[in-house]
């Protein structure tokens, strides 16, 4: 390696772009430090970017999204449980969850990112 400069084999990037385009899949690539890059054809990136602000590989299902929302708009757990008719438990399970997929602590952090996801009002 030069400065910035890698040496790559001849036909190594025309492989690379081939699958991308062809198979429109995404291809990772990963320097010597680590760093990963993630290439992807055109199509594929404007369909991601058409898709909204939501976090890659999030995914709330409809009764998380549900809780979420009434703890957004200010409800307690208990008062969700008991407009739900969920045990108090079962909320609790159920923003732990939304908390773990959102890699955040607090029920209101989750809710705050859901908000500029536009998953919550």
């Amino acid at each position: 390696m030069d400065g910035n400069r890698v040496q790559v084999p001849e036909d190594w990037w025309s492989d690379v772009l081939r699958t991308v385009t062809e198979g429109d899949r995404p291809m990772i690539v990963e320097d010597a430090t680590g760093n990963r890059f993630v290439l992807v054809s055109e199509a594929r990136y404007r369909a991601l970017e058409n898709q909204g602000p939501t976090r890659p590989g999030v995914t709330l299902t409809a009764r998380e999204q549900e809780i979420l929302q009434m703890i957004a708009d200010g409800c307690p757990g208990s008062v969700v449980a008991e407009r739900l008719g969920l045990a108090p438990n079962t909320v609790a399970q159920h923003l732990a969850s939304v908390r773990r997929k959102y890699g955040v602590r607090s029920s209101a952090a989750a809710a705050a990112v859901a908000r500029q996801d536009g998953l919550v009002s």
